[in-house]
């Protein structure tokens, strides 16, 4: 009985050393005691869409986040970036990831600049970084195509010059080769016509000889060190003949000569173009201009004037325009007796 009795106290004096130093009575505690879980390590992932874009275009930069091979959805993931040459990341922006762990971003970085996404942990999950992806920002390299013609207007059979200039951040390029197209209104695309090579001052030109009013572009195919260029658009017009018939009447009643005529090209009328009446004393032939109007959809003008003290000739202009050559008519004289 007497032996029993030490090895109590020792107990006690060994609990009251345990609890007065404040070491943890977890490992020697009950099945009661309660015990935390771990947090499970977590893995985030970065790519860029483009690694080079042009100033001021965008990217996407995206990731998922996972823990123990799945997905993790619902989570809260920052993007910061770091632009070239500075030594801190910067918060950009934050997003949700979806329901298979994916997240997105946006940007449009104003140069060079890397990116990481961060994920801060939770509860649950432990924080992680991704790797670092950059996005390049180009040189700004503008070429550009321009094109004029020597006329508008061609009669048939006739030429007309096309002339470009090539060149890349406004400095000419020589020695590079520009395609001419060519559309008819018949036509739905362009075709090629001809191709010549940049002179030393970016200049080519063409000459062309359409049957028909023909559409003409110019192209430049981009090169290792330029890129691509097109030209505005330029029109060459094929003119086709045109009539003005022309008749007169004196009217005794309302003492007024009316004059009228029809315009017309390429077999039908032309309405909506502008014809001229000119008047000049019988055979003398100084012409004077004493009224303009608008053909109407039958390509009919209709004009009324004071009549004369004398014998008065009389013709119908019509200056040309879109498509059809300029023409007179005949000379229609009234007679005063």
């Amino acid at each position: 009985m007497s032996s029993s009795r030490p090895r109590r106290t020792a107990a006690v004096a060994l609990l009251a050393v345990t609890a007065s130093s404040g070491v943890a009575l977890a490992a020697t505690a009950g099945p009661a005691a309660a015990s935390v879980a771990p947090r499970a390590h977590t893995s985030l992932s970065i790519r860029v869409a483009k690694p080079a874009i042009r100033p001021g275009g965008s990217d996407v930069v995206s990731g998922h986040l996972a823990a123990s091979n799945h997905r993790i959805a619902g989570r809260v993931i920052l993007l910061q970036a770091k632009l070239a040459g500075t030594t801190s990341w910067v918060g950009e922006a934050r997003h949700r990831t979806g329901r298979r762990g994916n997240v997105a971003f946006t940007v449009t970085p104003p140069s060079t600049t890397r990116y990481r996404l961060v994920f801060r942990g939770n509860g649950l999950q432990r924080p992680s970084v991704s790797g670092v992806v950059s996005v390049a920002v180009r040189a700004a390299r503008s070429t550009s195509l321009t094109i004029s013609q020597d006329t508008i207007y061609i009669e048939p059979g006739g030429s007309d010059g096309l002339h470009g200039l090539l060149s890349q951040n406004g400095a000419p390029l020589s020695g590079q080769t520009v395609i001419l197209r060519s559309r008819t209104n018949a036509q739905q695309n362009f075709h090629f016509a001809s191709s010549g090579t940049t002179a030393t001052d970016g200049t080519v030109s063409f000459t062309v000889t359409p049957a028909v009013n023909t559409h003409y572009v110019l192209v430049f195919r981009k090169t290792a060190t330029a890129p691509y260029a097109r030209s505005p658009i330029a029109t060459v017009h094929v003119r086709r003949p045109s009539s003005l018939s022309i008749r007169s009447k004196l009217n005794p009643k309302t003492s007024k000569v009316v004059v009228s005529g029809q315009l017309r090209g390429g077999g039908h009328a032309l309405p909506n173009r502008r014809v001229t009446l000119q008047e000049s004393p019988s055979g003398a032939g100084t012409w004077i201009p004493v009224g303009t109007m608008k053909a109407n959809k039958h390509g009919i003008v209709v004009f009324r004037e004071p009549a004369p003290t004398a014998a008065e000739d009389y013709k119908l202009v019509y200056a040309g325009g879109w498509n059809f050559d300029p023409c007179e008519s005949a000379v229609a004289t009234v007679t005063v007796s």
